[in-house]
């Protein structure tokens, strides 16, 4: 990896005792278990909870643009904090802050009247979102470190696979709990099993033994957990790409270097991922809306949809590098954007559960691959002795996108309607698709 001069460095690696390595891979996976659950119960059904009160679509539209937003103004200042601090000791702390969140949550749905529960989740939402900017840069810099690169496949791929596997059977028991019990108990209930799971996802983290570097390793590890993000957006684009967050946190422009170096291609790929992007998450606040008033699931319906498209995910996740071998990443990342249109599409014909559950599966199929290939491609037209300043442009891009298209989304909704807003986006996620055909 190249530095900000664009010199290579070794970083001069201190490892743990092999005992003590042993019993680091055993907590980063029980840490990666807990998550998952405290990512299938609070952070997936909030957006549900704010729907089911009444929320104005702009309103669950935040709840995903508040914290990208924070999360953009953070970052830099955040990192540089970071740097000159102990890893192990600054991860946990900012871990307890951020799932503090959790716990405050728990007595929102029994204490409030229904709209001041609605702020009350977004202004916990956006609290959450400064120390989880925190503790998603300092994990990625933990498990760069306490992995050594032989094994970083090995952990990764096991954590990924016990994220997806604690996903689905949160998603499955949070629905059931919300089936069972009253509204409000049933949400302080779901709200306690996220609580349970942050808690002790950060106990397995203060259990980690971090030997000393002389700097962050900042580099993409592709693990899907990212500690620290906003609310799990159920659908299919789950995820944000923070890897530039990681990349460019150490780089320090001198006057005219922002810009500099970057080619017209480069320029023309950033315009593809910006409307990629852009189209990708502009049905973020419209699938829970359109789950609870034109379906009218229950919440036990809701996981049943959420589980299945994070089970094919985690089925089909392993073809993502032979297909690479095959293909390439500019090819799949081309015919997965076209394909992304799917998921709108068929959630728009749908007037029942059994639809939306094919609508799973066909999402889960093509955001297992899109979204590895997507990280693929990026990182194939980003030069390498350029990448802090190239990934700034891009993280630029992604935020634009992120910022605009949460809250346009419900704005379009409620000019012609959830379904025919549907519809709208699939067509332009077909142009986006054709965008990154021609520039990405």
């Amino acid at each position: 990896m190249s530095t900000p001069t664009s010199k290579k460095v070794t970083i001069q690696r201190k490892t743990v005792a092999p005992e003590a390595q042993a019993a680091n891979f055993i907590h980063l996976y029980w840490d990666v278990a807990w998550y998952g659950v405290a990512y299938g119960s609070t952070l997936s059904f909030l957006a549900v909870f704010a729907a089911r009160l009444g929320a104005a679509g702009w309103q669950i539209g935040l709840l995903s643009a508040g914290p990208a937003l924070i999360n953009a103004l953070v970052t830099l200042p955040v990192g540089r904090w970071l740097e000159n601090r102990a890893l192990g000791q600054t991860v946990v702390k900012t871990a307890m802050w951020q799932r503090l969140g959790f716990f405050l949550m728990i007595p929102l749905p029994l204490l409030l009247p229904d709209p001041l529960k609605i702020w009350a989740a977004l202004l916990l939402t956006l609290l959450m979102a400064i120390p989880g900017t925190a503790l998603a840069i300092g994990f990625n810099a933990l498990l760069a470190t306490t992995v050594p690169p032989e094994a970083r496949g090995r952990v990764v791929g096991r954590r990924n696979a016990l994220l997806a596997g604690t996903i689905m059977l949160a998603f499955l028991l949070s629905g059931w709990l919300l089936d069972q019990l009253p509204f409000e108990w049933g949400y302080a209930a779901v709200f306690a099993l996220g609580a349970l799971g942050g808690g002790m996802s950060t106990y397995h983290l203060s259990r980690i033994q971090v030997p000393s570097i002389p700097q962050f390793q900042i580099r993409p590890l592709q693990d899907r957990a990212q500690p620290g993000r906003g609310i799990g957006l159920a659908g299919d684009a789950p995820q944000r790409m923070n890897i530039t967050m990681r990349l460019w946190l150490r780089w320090r422009p001198t006057k005219g270097e922002w810009l500099s170096g970057i080619s017209p291609r480069y320029w023309g790929v950033m315009l593809a991922f910006l409307l990629f992007h852009f189209t990708q998450l502009l049905p973020t606040a419209l699938f829970p809306l359109f789950w609870v008033r034109e379906v009218r699931l229950t919440d036990g319906e809701i996981g049943w949809i959420n589980a299945l498209f994070y089970l094919t995910m985690l089925l089909v996740s392993p073809l993502l590098e032979p297909l690479t071998r095959y293909t390439g990443s500019y090819r799949l990342t081309v015919v997965g954007s076209i394909l992304l249109a799917s998921y709108p599409l068929i959630t728009a014909l749908s007037y029942g559960l059994p639809l939306l559950l094919v609508t799973s599966v066909v999402g889960g199929i093509v955001w297992a691959i899109l979204s590895g290939a997507l990280v693929n491609r990026l990182l194939e037209v980003t030069p390498e002795d350029k990448r802090p300043s190239h990934l700034a442009l891009y993280n630029l891009a992604l935020n634009v996108a992120t910022l605009s298209s949460t809250m346009l989304g419900p704005l379009l909704a409620d000019v012609v309607g959830l379904r025919e807003a549907l519809f709208i986006i699939a067509a332009l996620r077909i142009g986006s698709g054709l965008a990154m055909a021609r520039w990405g």
